[in-house]
């Protein structure tokens, strides 16, 4: 993502893992395109020198970095091999980070939607970001 510098309308990332979606995102913010995220990998999101987490204003207020971080471990908790009760509460938290993802790019001026794949079991991080610029 750093190195590429071509002209684009919508930045689309599969299974983006930790923070490459965010990279994404934040690609698409500085061209103004559209985007379509499907977030994984929730575990590996970290500060880095690029990225501090919690991203919003809003979850800024509300989290310290730490229980973000705590968050992001719960959200990885969606395999189907896990009792149903432990995917859900997985589900939520996958729910929660992506939210955080969505105002962050509200912020910058954008209308964004956290959606879930249809079949939501064609796997268990079928989470979407979509945003448009406005």
């Amino acid at each position: 993502m750093e190195y590429f510098t071509g002209m684009f309308n919508i930045g689309v990332a599969l299974h983006a893992c930790g923070v490459a979606t965010d990279m994404v995102i934040e690609h698409c913010i500085k061209t103004r395109a559209s985007f379509v995220t499907c977030p994984c990998c929730y575990g590996f999101i970290q500060n880095t020198s690029k990225f501090n987490f919690p991203k919003s204003e809003q979850f800024k207020k509300t989290l310290s970095y730490k229980e973000h971080m705590i968050l992001c471990r719960f959200a990885d908790q969606t395999a189907v091999q896990l009792p149903p009760q432990r995917r859900l509460i997985g589900k939520q938290c996958m729910c929660l980070v992506d939210l955080d993802r969505a105002r962050a790019a509200e912020e910058h001026g954008y209308s964004v939607q956290v959606i879930s794949m249809e079949p939501e079991s064609c796997s268990p991080k079928n989470n979407m970001i979509v945003g448009v610029p406005t």
